[in-house]
C-alpha cells in the first residue's frame, strides 16, 4: 500500500494521539473499517480522502466525520509536501463539498495550540476560533477549537 511508508514519518504525529501504523496489515484493517463509511452504531458518516498531486504521488489525507448537519475534519499531510499549498487546496475542497453536497452547516476542527501551521491553514480557510481548552485526546496538551459556518 502506497500510504504506509509516508505514514511512518514521526513528524506527522507531533500534535496527535495516534502513532504511525505498526504494520501494513494494521493499516489495511484500519482502512477496511473506514471504507464502511459509517460508525459501528450508524450515527456518523465517515468520509476519507487520500490526496495526490497531479503527477500521482500521495501528499496526504483528509477526513470528515458527519453527524447531522455538523462535520469534524482532520488532515495529515506528508512532510515533503508541507507549506506547498496542498493542504489548503484539499481542505478547501472538502469544506466546499461538505457544505454543497452534504448540507453541512458547521464544519469543526481541533488543533493543538502549538501547531502554528495548522492554525494558519484553518484561519486562511475562513475558520474562526471558538474556544480553547484541554485536549480531549492528548493529556497535558491544550487545543483550539475552530468552526466554519456555512453561508446561507
Amino acid at each position: 500500500m502506497e500510504l504506509f511508508e509516508p505514514l511512518q514519518d514521526a513528524r506527522i504525529y507531533t500534535y496527535e494521539s495516534l502513532a504511525a501504523p505498526a504494520s501494513l496489515a494494521f493499516l489495511e484493517a484500519r482502512y477496511a473499517l473506514l471504507a464502511r463509511r459509517r460508525s459501528p452504531d450508524g450515527s456518523q458518516i465517515w468520509l476519507n480522502w487520500a490526496v495526490r498531486q497531479r503527477a500521482g504521488e500521495y501528499v496526504g489525507l483528509v477526513q470528515a466525520t458527519l453527524e447531522g448537519r455538523r462535520a469534524l475534519i482532520g488532515y495529515d499531510f506528508f512532510p515533503p509536501f508541507w507549506r506547498r499549498g496542498f493542504a489548503r487546496e484539499a481542505c478547501a475542497e472538502v469544506v466546499r463539498f461538505l457544505v454543497a453536497e452534504c448540507a453541512t452547516r458547521v464544519v469543526e476542527a481541533t488543533v493543538d495550540v502549538e501547531n502554528a501551521a495548522s492554525i494558519k491553514l484553518l484561519e486562511a480557510l475562513g475558520f474562526s476560533r471558538v474556544s480553547t481548552g484541554p485536549s480531549d485526546d492528548m493529556r497535558g496538551h491544550t487545543d483550539h477549537r475552530y468552526e466554519y459556518a456555512a453561508k446561507n
